[in-house]
């Protein structure tokens, strides 16, 4: 499956046991970082019809390419595919996903990150300034707070080059899949409060995306509505 290791409850063991302890969902790769299912859009033949799945995948669509050092691409693709724990509706509708639809879930017991497949990705919670890394994902997700991470940690000179505003702060969460970068910042939509509002009004449980940023330092920050749209 994928090529990882994949194990779920009832499966039967090498000796014949079954497994009664876990999850009854398929959990890939390393017990953090972990996903809850496979991709579905690696595979559209059967026109459109993915036969491991039997889940109606189109192959991405670019609308709107602004060419730049972080360049603004506006895609979409479609799956019909629906996990035990789906992503948040985008703003195409449903089954439709585009890059800026990433949203991560603040949980007391854990961190989940929607990918722009649908899928639902797993990591322990994290302190301020931690980093983790999904070895089956390929990704590293870091909590801000820190100025700098540990000489000779990965991601130690990408870290450096971040704002001190973005690194700085323990409410903002980065994610990437290269130590050359870019960052995915993941943040909140700032909206003007009601007349009802407490004052200061409290973070919400989840983060989306907000902006880019490069090894450079070179930041691209996406402005939202109100409702969240981008």
């Amino acid at each position: 499956m994928s090529g990882k290791p994949a194990a779920r409850q009832g499966d039967m063991t090498q000796y014949g046991g079954p497994i009664v302890q876990g999850s009854a969902g398929v959990r890939i790769g390393a017990p953090t970082g972990v996903a809850c299912s496979v991709c579905p859009g690696g595979m559209t033949s059967g026109n459109p019809v993915n036969p491991l799945l039997g889940a109606k995948v189109l192959p991405g669509e670019t609308d709107l390419a602004l060419p730049g050092p972080l360049p603004f691409i506006l895609s979409r693709t479609y799956s019909s595919y629906r996990t035990k724990t789906p992503a948040p509706v985008g703003v195409f509708g449903p089954g439709w996903k585009a890059p800026s639809d990433i949203r991560l879930q603040l949980r007391d017991d854990g961190l989940i990150l929607n990918d722009n497949g649908g899928r639902s990705i797993h990591f322990e919670p994290l302190l301020p300034g931690e980093a983790v890394y999904s070895r089956s994902e390929s990704m590293w997700l870091v909590r801000g707070g820190k100025a700098a991470q540990p000489d000779g940690h990965t991601l130690a000179r990408l870290w450096g080059a971040l704002p001190p505003d973005i690194r700085l702060s323990p409410h903002l969460y980065l994610a990437t899949n290269s130590a050359q970068g870019p960052w995915w910042i993941l943040g909140w939509s700032e909206r003007v409060p009601g007349a009802e509002d407490v004052l200061p009004a409290p973070l919400p449980p989840y983060r989306v995306l907000t902006g880019m940023a490069d090894r450079f330092g070179r930041t691209l920050t996406y402005r939202r509505e109100a409702a969240g749209d981008l």
